[in-house]
């Protein structure tokens, strides 16, 4: 989902895992932007009428543009309905951020509109 939305992603693991450090890379206006984040939780629940969640969540480590956590979920209904659900809190993490004030929110949230279009066409 993440690079189909355009970051380059390294991870220290192939899956997401609790532990795992992640390095997203965005190019915003052609200048490479990095944001370190640690995978702080994951979810993985099943229920007895066939309803999934599976997921996972990141915390921004330090050099991150913003400090705060994002979470990445995905559901699948007992009717085989597919739901796609970002929830994020954040605030500043660098004077770039700090200084950009809205302009950094939008980002955000354009990146958010990316990472739910890109969830649709693989589903």
């Amino acid at each position: 989902m993440h690079e189909q939305a355009g970051l380059h992603v390294a991870a220290t693991t192939e899956h997401a895992a609790i532990g795992a450090v992640v390095l997203v890379t965005v190019r915003l206006a052609g200048v490479p932007f990095e944001a370190p984040c640690r995978v702080v939780y994951e979810i993985d629940d099943r229920a007895e009428d066939g309803t999934r969640r599976a997921g996972f969540a990141y915390g921004t480590l330090r050099g991150h543009p913003e400090r705060g956590e994002e979470a990445f979920v995905v559901s699948l209904d007992a009717d085989g309905a597919v739901w796609g659900e970002i929830v994020a809190w954040s605030r500043p993490g660098r004077w770039f951020t700090a200084v950009a004030g809205p302009a950094a929110r939008l980002v955000q949230n354009r990146m958010t509109t990316r990472y739910l279009d890109a969830l649709a066409d693989f589903v």
